[in-house]
């Protein structure tokens, strides 16, 4: 039985590689309705002409149609379900992820509605419907995890399907198997470790989504995927992106020991939390290749931390950004602006943050609703909120603020942001954090870079040749070699013809 996983961005986002990218969980979907046997094909239409995307879609013909469908794509999901209808007349269109989750009946009683939504974690709901579908069974009603409508047009709902106590059979190799529109150098160095986060914030769903359940794959699986996908397709930088990469400090150890002990000496970074890390944990990290470590701070003002229910404290925000520093890690932040009741001290307090921290990553974002969330929750029911404005496709109405101070805010802070240095360390600190860490291909590469920037070039390629022949396996010393020759060898005079 053939199936299809589709995605495909808004077309206003088609030119941000990040909004270009598949999701995550449907390649996991695609993994497991492959290894079960079914021949499953992943589609990222983002970016192109629709005449192509029903063409695709009709020269396959799916039974069924698996559409991711989010609040920042939902006018593209909701193209893709009425373009999918038309390209395979009979087959069955089901929508997954936040949309479909904490929308289902919304979505279910639209004109272009999805036939079943997938509520939460999918692989196993969607599994069971397509195992029925291949069985010529109607079994809806005993699958948990479904929204759908009767054939009398009522919206049926089954209890919440279970989450899977076996992460790492999730994620099989096969999800990278018969995959179209996709760059696997641009989607797969973007790996995913574990699934949930401690924490509550108001502004996410991750929370509700995962029902604050914090489960992991094992660091041997994936040191696997990892290994596969440099072996495979020549990945040497990825970026682990957990909500929460560093909440169990005993992984974090197992994870980089199975790095260094497989001797995949390649460059990483990863998102945390403040709270969750220490300069132990960060030491392993480093020495493990990671690179950069991305914080929710989200602000630097502990009345704004309370109304985003951060759960942290600048204390804790201070003594992270301190010993990624020490150790020689990047530190980048999350910022959000137009909070209800930020104002001009709250913003010069980022600023600051900013500033002192030597931040070499801030991403702004402004305040706004989505759907499972606690903030939307609290809005809809103080009146503030309708929840049709998430089936509107109108990004700029799901803001809480756009006053013009909230503007002004947003741009104070994306202007700081244009400002965080490429390189944030001096010599000094270099030097002073390879002796902390000890001699290691991300610290020695680190150093020779700024090294040659300030023009000692001979003892920065002395690094670079020390990584190439201390680590032969890592492609980092030769090409750090190869791309500083680049740059200083002469250029040919042309000749008269």
């Amino acid at each position: 039985m053939r199936i299809a996983l589709c995605y495909r961005c808004d077309d206003r986002d088609a030119g941000d590689v990040y909004a270009r990218v598949a999701p995550s969980g449907l390649l996991c979907l695609h993994g497991v309705l492959r290894r079960a046997g079914f021949d499953s094909r992943l589609f990222n239409f983002s970016g192109r002409p629709w005449r192509e995307v029903e063409a695709a879609l009709a020269a396959f013909a799916p039974r069924l149609v698996g559409i991711s469908h989010f609040t920042y794509n939902h006018a593209a999901a909701v193209r893709l379900a009425r373009t999918a209808r038309r390209a395979a007349p009979g087959t069955i269109v089901v929508a997954g992820g936040a949309q479909a989750t904490f929308l289902d009946e919304a979505l279910l009683r639209s004109a272009d509605a999805p036939d079943v939504c997938v509520r939460g974690e999918g692989e196993g709901p969607l599994l069971a419907l397509a195992e029925a579908l291949r069985a010529g069974e109607d079994r809806r009603a005993a699958i948990a995890g479904l929204s759908y409508r009767t054939e009398g047009g009522a919206i049926a709902r089954t209890p919440d399907a279970p989450l899977a106590p076996d992460l790492d059979a999730l994620y099989p190799p096969e999800r990278f198997d018969a995959v179209e529109g996709v760059d696997p150098r641009t989607q797969f160095p973007f790996i995913v470790t574990s699934r949930g986060c401690p924490a509550d914030c108001s502004f996410c769903c991750s929370p509700r989504f995962w029902r604050r359940k914090l489960r992991f794959r094992s660091a041997a699986r994936v040191a696997d995927e990892i290994e596969f996908l440099h072996r495979r397709f020549g990945i040497d930088y990825f970026s682990v992106r957990d909500d929460t990469f560093t909440a169990r400090k005993e992984r974090v150890r197992e994870f980089c020991a199975e790095l260094e002990r497989r001797r995949l000496f390649l460059l990483w970074n990863c998102q945390s939390r403040v709270n969750f890390v220490d300069e132990e944990r960060l030491v392993w990290m480093r020495r493990a290749g990671c690179e950069q470590v991305q914080f929710g701070v989200e602000a630097a003002s502990e009345p704004v931390l309370a109304r985003l229910n951060k759960q942290i404290h600048l204390p804790q925000v201070d003594s992270a950004l301190a010993a990624c520093r020490r150790v020689g890690l990047r530190a980048g932040a999350y910022f959000i602006t137009g909070v209800p009741g930020q104002g001009e001290a709250d913003i010069a307090a980022n600023l600051d943050l900013v500033e002192r921290a030597g931040l070499a990553d801030v991403v702004v974002a402004p305040l706004a609703y989505y759907p499972g969330t606690a903030l939307a929750d609290a809005a809809e029911r103080a009146g503030r909120l309708d929840p049709a404005v998430f089936l509107s496709g109108r990004a700029e109405r799901l803001l809480v603020r756009a006053d013009d101070d909230a503007r002004t805010q947003f741009e104070a802070m994306e202007a700081a942001a244009e400002r965080s240095p490429d390189e944030p360390f001096d010599r000094g600190e270099l030097e002073r954090q390879l002796e902390l860490v000890g001699p290691c291909h991300a610290a020695l590469l680190a150093l020779g870079r700024r090294l040659e920037r300030e023009g000692d070039v001979g003892r920065a390629r002395d690094l670079y040749r020390e990584v190439a022949e201390r680590w032969p396996e890592s492609p980092w010393g030769a090409r750090a070699l190869a791309e500083s020759s680049a740059r200083t060898r002469p250029r040919g005079r042309r000749g008269r013809k």
